[in-house]
């Protein structure tokens, strides 16, 4: 692994995907004791619509062909191949997870991300998933719907690797367990690779992001304000809230600096950042994004996954 480290960003990927080619060994290897531990999925797929040909994202090799559309569930996806297929259909779950309506462009986001896949000779699919928010299971069954529609509509693949990224790692490694004997008694995936996978549970992914909202109010005072109204920091941000990320954006900066070099920040500035940096241990780079995370994404996990319920 150690001589990865020296190989360009693309080159590190291919080799990854060369390594979960090679957990098709292992995953071949289960018994049937294995296999009979997993009680199939059963899910009633509807039909769906053939994808239609569009254009593909700019900056993909040439002769990709690229098709997409929006399934029965009302998930955008994008089916991408390259121009000589390999024959392996990689499977995309995205990070995140996005918040709020699901968007056309997501998935072109991905494929323009992961073109990697295309460039290893391998048709990449992803689903921009049927709503936003900590939907796990819901997001596993986009995708496994979106492979039916390959396979209905494209063409059958050699092998299938299901790729999970961040967040989708966690959507990945459900919908292995899903789907691990759905397709007469074997799972559709070959195999599943899982990268900078967020896999631990909620509770210790994103602890920190509640010990952030915490430091950042007893040093900053203003998230809330003093002159708003006072709400639990694990909600993220009350029912009807109204802030914007930019206006969030303005209270980090005015506390903080956090857009201004270190030399032009006020002492107070500098003082309340390193403090919140060495307790919180994240790069300053990130800061602003976890505290976003923070807010929005504990919003919807409060007010939309569990009806207010603290957990």
């Amino acid at each position: 692994m150690a001589a990865l480290k020296h190989r360009p960003l693309q080159r590190q990927a291919l080799a990854w995907f060369t390594v979960a080619a090679a957990a098709l060994l292992a995953g071949c290897a289960s018994g049937p004791a294995q296999q009979a531990a997993s009680a199939p999925t059963q899910t009633v797929w509807p039909a769906e619509t053939a994808p239609a040909a569009q254009a593909c994202p700019t900056g993909l090799p040439e002769g990709v062909r690229c098709l997409g559309g929006r399934d029965s569930a009302g998930a955008y996806y994008l089916i991408a191949l390259p121009a000589v297929w390999s024959g392996v259909l990689v499977m995309h779950a995205h990070g995140g997870p996005e918040l709020g309506t699901p968007k056309a462009e997501r998935p072109v986001q991905d494929l323009q991300r992961w073109q990697v896949t295309l460039k290893a000779g391998h048709a990449w699919a992803g689903s921009g998933f049927r709503q936003g928010g900590v939907a796990v299971r819901a997001a596993a069954e986009d995708t496994e719907r979106l492979r039916r529609i390959f396979v209905a509509h494209v063409a059958q693949p050699r092998r299938t690797l299901l790729h999970g990224q961040s967040w989708g790692a966690g959507v990945a490694a459900v919908g292995a367990e899903m789907y691990a004997n759905s397709a007469n008694g074997r799972s559709p995936y070959d195999a599943v690779l899982l990268s900078s996978g967020i896999l631990a549970g909620g509770s210790q992914s994103y602890d920190f992001r509640l010990d952030l909202r915490v430091i950042y109010q007893q040093l900053c005072n203003n998230h809330p304000r003093p002159d708003e109204a006072a709400y639990p920091l694990w909600m993220g941000l009350p029912a009807g809230s109204t802030l914007t990320r930019e206006q969030l954006a303005a209270r980090v900066e005015d506390c903080l600096g956090l857009k201004k070099p270190a030399a032009q920040r006020s002492a107070e500035q500098q003082r309340k950042l390193e403090t919140l940096l060495r307790v919180i241990r994240v790069p300053e780079r990130s800061l602003q994004g976890h505290l976003n995370w923070a807010t929005w994404h504990f919003q919807d996990i409060v007010q939309h996954r569990t009806g207010g319920l603290r957990g």
